[in-house]
């Protein structure tokens, strides 16, 4: 368009406002009160470090496929009335179930069944049944042999289908597991209801990890690999453990329960030698870990020193032997007898039936709300009615727990109470109640040089796995939103300085309340992600995206489609490049941002395959109003696209104005070009507005098809009423 060289005071000038690039979004404010580069909204995209804007790579599913199709819930069903179950046998894959009471069934129905075994092959989930009397029916199941009685209870019954059926198909819990065996085994491991399941991440093949005999999972658990073994904490049961060994039938075990029985005395007959000043001692199951002390009672024929301050263990050679130094003369075997490091006067206890572990200097800590007494295997879990208290382990040892020596009381009897505990930097860790923040320094030497402080009680946690450590700082959902502070910085959250999450507060304040509390987070390629549960929704069905590198958000992360949901996030490579995995509830393994087209493939049900479904992005820009308060009259925009180079790419744009409001559809790329804009190829599309009168205008992109880019936005623009007479 032609311009001139100088306007005398009747002419009407055309203004233009643009933006070559694009870094956050920001739907708090305003969108006229917006930055050059910032957008108003900003729905599955990314903002790369060129400043496009393009949609974001689509989701992909990592097989195999979790659960059977047997036990997916399909339409039509009924939703009968639960009814007890009496008996329920197994002859081969033919269940035989028998109620306590006229059932009502009808044959080729979906019944779930819950509760019931669960036996060596899990009845439980939605079966298609065939009604064999008033009293019985049968189903059958994908595997079996031999026969077997299963155990009922009160609470074993069957009626209407459950969707998504926990007994079979949820995942209760999951963790990534480095085998140390191997240079780059990495596995998922997801925790069922009858079994957990380890997924190879090379090779995608998958490993049942059989629980204990009458063990099932049917509540979120938290799991962790430390000391070489992975731990399933359950809140208020013991917790359970596997050695990480593949061999044989890999299986978890219960951690030691019940009363601690510590071996007091190492009294074996002819049981030390001593050798170039190094003290071997021979002495079954021993319990102890290179670090810990033993103590002289009585030194035999050895000048040995009895009492004082003990002698550390250098080596364990094994279950039967360790060894120390001294520096005494050259010893045969001879009887010795040691004692091991005594307990305070509460004594020791095993793992307190947490619900949650974290590893910290060669530590375990856990919380201490419960206390397990009773013989192994037939423990008593008892509630402490307490929820302030954390207990350490001793060194390299996730069995042994000092209740005076290693028990820290954080809260000192305010209203508030234990969340989770984060290791921060080598000497420290920082304690998250729900209302207050605590730093814990000193955990490098000895539990007795641990001292508290307490941070704030303006701030809390709500989600226990929303806190990550990048870099130096530490990212965490509150009340108030996300907030991202360093070690120094924390101490500035008293008084609460605005949270990292306040551009984007209306979606903050779009989380479900009542489940804020599942939220789980992760750093991954130079982003925070957050899955939240927005709106109605009780499952974390949206991702907030935070870019370090732009120091913004980025998007808001949207599948539209019911059985998406995030349950936890994993970063995994397998020996290769670090890709992030999502969990659904039902055990499917997403890899995020993998697709290079533009869709989603996800799993929807237990079971089935994955379904295609396209991703639904759109941009919004700021409000451009030209720095002037006067109505402007809009002609004329212009964007700059880009296709992606594996598809075409097409997308529809819509201007949107202010005072007046309104809605003005524009012509879609294609439209424009003639045809979709070709693989690789950029364009400049220019197009008419209509001298639509307005305060301010935005545009919105929309793409239809492929994953264009969007590089620049401008808007022309002229002011409106400049007559000298008065406007009618």
């Amino acid at each position: 368009m032609a311009r001139y060289s100088s306007f005398s005071g009747r002419d009407t000038p055309i203004a233009e406002a643009a933006d070559i690039g694009f870094s956050r979004f920001n739907n708090r404010l305003r969108p006229d009160q917006l930055k050059d580069g910032e957008l108003a909204m900003s729905v599955n995209g990314r903002m790369n470090v060129d400043g496009t804007w393009q949609v974001r790579p689509g989701v992909d599913t990592f097989g195999p496929v979790i659960g059977t199709v047997d036990d997916t819930l399909t339409l039509p069903f009924y939703l009968w009335p639960q009814v007890v179950i009496s008996s329920a046998t197994r002859s081969g894959t033919t269940v035989t179930i028998t109620t306590s009471s006229n059932h009502g069934f009808s044959s080729s129905y979906v019944v779930a069944i819950v509760d019931v075994g669960p036996g060596t092959v899990n009845p439980n989930g939605n079966k298609t049944i065939t009604v064999t009397g008033l009293n019985t029916f049968t189903y059958t199941l994908s595997t079996g042999s031999g026969s077997e009685t299963y155990s009922v209870s009160g609470t074993s019954k069957a009626g209407g289908g459950i969707v998504g059926t926990a007994e079979s198909n949820g995942a209760f819990g999951s963790c990534l597991f480095s085998n140390p065996a191997s240079n780059n085994d990495e596995y998922i491991i997801i925790a069922q209801y009858s079994s957990a399941v380890a997924i190879n991440m090379a090779t995608k093949a998958t490993t049942t990890i059989a629980y204990p005999s009458g063990v099932i999972v049917n509540s979120s658990v938290n799991m962790l690999q430390t000391f070489n073994k992975v731990f399933i904490f359950r809140d208020g049961a013991t917790a359970l453990e596997w050695n990480g060994s593949f061999s044989g039938t890999p299986a978890f075990t219960k951690v030691a329960n019940g009363d601690y029985a510590a071996t007091t005395y190492l009294d074996a007959s002819s049981n030390t030698a001593i050798t170039d000043g190094i003290v071997t001692v021979t002495q079954s199951s021993h319990g102890l870990l290179v670090g810990d002390r033993v103590y002289v009672v009585d030194n035999g024929s050895t000048s040995l020193v009895e009492g004082g301050e003990g002698y550390v263990v250098a080596t364990v050679p094994g279950t039967g032997s360790f060894t120390f130094y001294a520096e005494l003369p050259d010893t045969a075997s001879t009887s010795v007898v040691y004692a091991k490091k005594q307990p305070s006067q509460l004594g020791f206890t095993h793992m307190p039936a947490p619900a949650w572990g974290v590893y910290h200097q060669r530590r375990l800590i856990v919380p201490y709300f419960y206390s397990t007494t009773g013989s192994s295997g037939s423990e008593t879990i008892t509630s402490r009615n307490v929820k302030d208290e954390i207990l350490l382990s001793d060194v390299f040892d996730s069995d042994t727990y000092d209740r005076i020596q290693n028990q820290l009381k954080v809260t000192a009897g305010i209203a508030d109470y234990l969340q989770y505990v984060h290791p921060f930097t080598e000497d420290n860790a920082v304690i998250f109640n729900r209302n207050s923040i605590h730093l814990m320094l000193g955990l490098s030497g000895s539990i007795a040089d641990i001292s508290l402080k307490e941070i704030t009680r303006e701030a809390g946690l709500v989600a226990q796995k929303s806190v990550v450590t990048i870099g130096d700082r530490i990212f965490f959902l509150s009340d108030n939103g996300v907030y991202s502070t360093s070690f120094q910085d924390l101490y500035n959250l008293r008084g609460a300085g605005l949270p990292l999450s306040d551009p984007i507060n209306p979606l903050i304040k779009r989380i479900n309340p009542d489940y804020a509390h599942n939220a789980v987070a992760v750093y991954h390629d130079n982003r925070y992600w957050i899955a939240v549960p927005l709106d109605n929704s009780p499952r974390n069905n949206a991702i907030l995206v935070y870019n370090l590198l732009n120091q913004g958000w980025e998007s808001l992360d949207l599948i539209d489609q019911q059985g998406w949901d995030i349950s936890n996030f994993i970063v995994s490579g397998a020996g290769g490049i670090n890709k992030l995995y999502a969990i659904n509830s039902f055990g499917g393994v997403h890899v995020i941002d993998e697709r290079v087209d533009g869709f989603d493939y996800i799993y929807t049900a237990p079971g089935t395959n994955s379904i295609p479904y396209p991703i639904e992005a759109e941009v919004l820009t700021r409000q451009y109003v030209f720095d002037d308060v006067g109505r402007k009259s809009f002609n004329a925009y212009e964007v700059h696209v880009e296709s992606s180079e594996y598809e075409p790419s097409d997308a529809d744009i819509t201007m949107i104005s202010e005072n007046i409001d309104k809605e003005a559809p524009m012509y879609s790329l294609a439209e424009s070009l003639e045809e979709d804009l070709p693989i690789g190829e950029d364009s400049s599309v220019r197009g008419r507005i209509g001298n639509i009168r307005a305060y301010g205008m935005q545009l919105k992109f929309v793409p239809t098809k492929g994953r264009p880019k969007l590089r620049m936005v401008k808007l022309e623009a002229y002011q409106a009423f400049r007559s000298v007479t008065e406007a009618s």
